[in-house]
């Protein structure tokens, strides 16, 4: 009988669970999810889409400094095409603004010839504020992105800071 109540006292007595090995996977495991979680970065590229709109033919034309304009700029793989848009029936100052420049594919010589003309049409027509961008389809990311750069961004003056990225159909 002395053996059976033994027994009854050590069943009955709770054991003590040794937590510490589970303690010390978690301890490697969270560290090593957290390294291995992937986490996405987005970034954003300020710009709008093209809308047409019809607006009446004004009667008077504006001076040169009231003209509002809207350049375009397209990037082929060739040159680069510069060419205007704007409210007021003045094509004179439209076909004035149409350049052709030739352009080497990753140089920084397009990107500063493009730069220069768009700031000597921004002195022209101080009030103009828009451009828009229409890249071939070989034209890479990088070059899109310094067109736009170089349009809103020239040294310490904003040129064209509303920047339409736009597609050709064709």
């Amino acid at each position: 009988m002395v053996r059976l109540g033994k027994r009854r006292r050590q069943a009955e007595e709770d054991p003590e669970l040794n937590m510490i090995p589970i303690m010390n996977m978690f301890m490697v495991l969270i560290p090593f999810l957290l390294m291995s979680a992937s986490f996405f970065h987005i970034k954003a590229i300020n710009t709008s889409i093209p809308i047409h709109a019809d607006t009446p033919a004004k009667e008077q034309v504006p001076p040169e400094q009231k003209i509002k304009i809207t350049v375009i700029v397209e990037l082929k793989q060739d040159e680069i095409r510069i060419s205007g848009l704007t409210d007021t029936p003045n094509d004179l100052a439209l076909s004035a603004i149409e350049t052709i420049l030739p352009r080497q594919m990753g140089s920084d010589a397009s990107v500063a010839q493009l730069a220069s003309h768009l700031k000597k049409l921004k002195e022209r027509y101080p009030e103009s504020d828009t451009m828009i961008l229409i890249p071939d389809g070989g034209i890479s990311y990088k070059e899109i992105i310094q067109a736009m750069d170089c349009a809103r961004d020239h040294e310490t003056e904003a040129l064209f800071p509303n920047v339409v990225l736009s597609g050709s159909l064709g």
